[in-house]
């Protein structure tokens, strides 16, 4: 089998489970399902776009809002086509429909930096197709050619300006009208939103309270619900006395359930403090004896005694034996994602069905976990998605939002679960820990005669496939037979080294082998996925090699890529920007370059040093997104991605003792603080094709960067993460 993308997974798990990708959640193969939000009285051609009668337009997103501006992106795309103010949309978040599934992997999950980039064409047309519908209307109402009405602040218009009417006149009779196979879009030399509107819709909500995220959801007659889980990965409850718990003030109830135990609560207070109270027993499980150095002992026993898949084979090897190696190991811990709203769930199960609100990354393949776990069909469960305060791939994984299910179902009411901060960090989908041992040969001449590299890790892909595998599944199968998809995407699983296979220089020998091996910790996708360590380990070695062969860093690169390359783009970019080679007084530089998710990101960081102490002064970054629909928006994602990438390369990491993670809260696991962030500066590269992703690419090149700038200003390389400033 061939390199698993993210879209063959898909594929390889619908073959697993029988071929029965029908759309998460939607069982059955009758005719398609309507919208489910369709409204009688409403013109409605297309799944995302309304236009009512008080001349309301609503725009239903069908991707996750969890900060990254996909609401202000999405508002953007649809404003321009209908002459409007993107903030006088109404935007309302999808339920689960096939319409809504990501052009790419045809479920609606929200990842891989792809929400812009899928909307981008369909998005448009669906508001083009609205205006064009509106414009037909309009002329035969006015009796004029619809080439004489165009659509300008929100209203309908003839060029000359004698008339003027809100598309809520005009939307019975275009619901009436045939929907258009084909429509114009506004060509580029008329935007006059894309690339130039800044303002966020969700901002004013947020603002002022008025956003709802998944914590602030109320429902009559909510209980609040707490669960205790075995702290050790694969474990399971042994015994239970809730006694003490059932008498504390505000307890309704305590049971098992969802394999722990709940503590059922007016209040979340009283349900934590009593859950405090519950004397549970666990079963430490299989991995009972499982700690960091036994994982790392593994990972190199994998590197020196397993044999690997070739994943790249490019050009050939030398004849010539090298005059001299360089050779290094890099390694990274285990990461959580630390997400700033912690996870929760409401649900409400009754004898006609199940709702959830929750803010999650993946609503149909919600819907379909939650009915299996029920033993309901998918259309008797309702997922309604609220704003996420963070996901970062942790709220793709919904084990949460299935537990607040079952523990409603048991409780016979409306059950608010809410995790605390010690169980999101201790039960977490982390990102793996990896390895990768790489060498390159150097003749007697000074030039490089190839690279090769080993890279071990888990394979994220086939704990997905067994995790959410099953919400593909008809309830009559059992959920086992995604072991197959989950064998089958094991060895072939891209994430494990992606970012490092596509090394973009012009080398006369690269040579990369895969590994897969897991040692039962729950890993999942994190910002980046495996870019976010493979980019450490290729910019990282990369740098070695250059100082090798006695090359300037960034003139080693530069010379070993097409001057019209991306690569090359952003790095003059980002080196320009950053003063490369003239820093400031006191301070040296480290760079890097990195594509992922269609997108290039070159960084420089700067740091300073004294007395044995480095301290990071400066980020300067250079992106290549293709066409930018939101210059802010932008801008911010990418500083929220340089900060993120420092909390993970300054303090991240997850240890591993008895089978259960040593961290539990900030004090352990701590992020960046503002007194550590430095200043990020930001340029974006002018380009006229279609959008690629933001909001992973910048986090990538920050470690690399950062390691390469403090081994200039140390002369010692740091090969491991978390790194140190000394």
């Amino acid at each position: 089998m061939n390199n698993l993308s993210r879209r063959g997974f898909l594929k390889v798990a619908g073959v697993a489970g029988g071929g029965l990708v029908l759309g998460f959640g939607l069982s059955g193969c009758g005719e398609k399902a309507p919208w489910p939000n369709l409204e009688a009285g409403v013109f409605q051609p297309n799944a995302f776009l309304q236009v009512r009668a008080d001349g309301t337009v609503v725009l239903t997103v069908a991707k996750a809002e969890m900060g990254q501006g996909v609401t202000t992106g999405f508002a953007t795309l649809v404003a321009e086509e209908l002459g409007m103010d993107p903030l006088a949309l109404q935007l309302a978040f999808a339920e689960p429909h096939p319409d809504y599934g990501d052009p790419e992997n045809q479920i609606m999950i929200t990842g891989g930096s792809s929400s812009l980039k899928g909307a981008w064409t369909p998005l448009r047309e669906a508001a083009a197709t609205v205006r064009t519908m509106l414009l037909t209307a309009a002329a035969s109402s006015w009796k004029v050619s619809a080439t004489d009405c165009v659509v300008a602040g929100g209203k309908i218009r003839l060029r000359d300006g004698s008339k003027e009417g809100g598309f809520g006149e005009f939307a019975a009779a275009a619901a009436a009208l045939p929907v258009p196979q084909s429509v114009s879009l506004t060509p580029a030399a008329q935007w006059t939103l894309i690339g130039k509107h800044g303002a966020r819709v969700d901002a004013a909500a947020k603002v002022d309270g008025s956003a709802t995220f998944g914590i602030d959801v109320k429902l009559p007659g909510m209980l609040t619900a707490v669960l205790l889980r075995c702290p050790h990965q694969g474990g399971s409850l042994k015994s239970f006395d809730g006694a003490r718990a059932s008498a504390a003030p505000g307890v309704r109830s305590v049971f098992a359930c969802a394999g722990g135990v709940a503590v059922i609560a007016d209040r979340y207070w009283s349900a934590r403090s009593a859950a405090a109270l519950v004397d549970v027993q666990w079963e430490k499980g299989p991995l009972a004896g499982l700690d960091s150095a036994a994982i790392a002992r593994e990972q190199t026993r994998h590197l020196d005694e397993e044999k690997g898949k070739v994943v790249r084979e490019d050009g050939n090897a030398s004849t010539v034996a090298p005059a001299r190696q360089v050779k290094a190991e890099y390694s990274v811990p285990y990461l959580a994602h630390a997400t700033m709203e912690p996870l929760n769930a409401v649900a409400s199960v009754t004898a006609e069905g199940a709702e959830i609100w929750t803010g999650n990354q993946a609503p149909d393949v919600l819907q379909g976990l939650v009915a299996r776990a029920l033993g309901l069909p998918g259309s008797k469960v309702r997922v309604h998605t609220t704003l996420l305060g963070g996901g970062f791939g942790r709220r793709c994984m919904l084990d949460f939002a299935v537990e607040a299910a079952l523990v409603a179902k048991a409780a016979g009411a409306p059950v608010k679960l809410v995790w605390s901060r010690e169980d999101d960090m201790q039960h977490d989908f982390y990102r793996p820990s990896a390895l990768a041992r790489l060498s390159a040969d150097i003749a007697a001449d000074g030039s490089l005669q190839g690279v090769e590299g080993r890279i071990v890790a888990p394979s994220i892909y086939s704990l997905m496939a067994k995790e959410i595998g099953p919400s593909m599944l008809p309830n009559w199968m059992p959920a086992g037979v995604m072991a197959g998809a989950a064998a089958l995407v094991r060895s072939s699983d891209s994430t494990i080294h992606e970012g490092i296979s596509a090394l973009p220089y012009d080398l006369p020998y690269v040579r990369m082998e895969s590994l897969e091996y897991d040692p039962g910790v729950r890993s999942g996708v994190w910002r980046s996925v495996g870019h976010s360590q493979n980019a450490f380990f290729a910019e990282a070695f990369v740098d070695e090699i250059a100082h090798a062969v006695g090359e300037d860093p960034l003139a080693f690169r530069l010379k070993r890529l097409p001057a019209t390359s991306r690569h090359a783009k952003a790095l003059q970019a980002v080196a320009e920007a950053a003063g490369w080679g003239k820093p400031s007084a006191g301070r040296v530089q480290g760079i890097a370059v990195h594509e992922s998710f269609g997108t290039v990101v070159a960084e420089v960081v700067e740091v300073s040093s004294n007395a044995g102490k480095s301290r990071i002064e400066r980020v300067v970054c250079a992106v290549d997104c293709g066409t930018v629909v939101n210059p802010d928006v932008v801008r911010m994602q990418v500083e929220s991605a340089v900060v993120f990438a420092l909390s993970a390369a300054l303090h991240g990491q997850i240890t591993i003792r008895e089978g259960a993670v040593e961290q539990s809260n900030f004090d352990t696991y701590p992020v960046l603080r503002m007194n550590e962030c430095p200043p990020i500066e930001v340029v974006l590269i002018a380009s006229d094709a279609a959008p690629s992703g933001i909001g992973e690419p910048p986090t990538p090149p920050l470690a690399p960067a950062l390691a390469n700038a403090l081994f200039a200003a140390t002369g010692e390389r740091q090969r491991s993460l978390p790194l140190s400033l000394g």
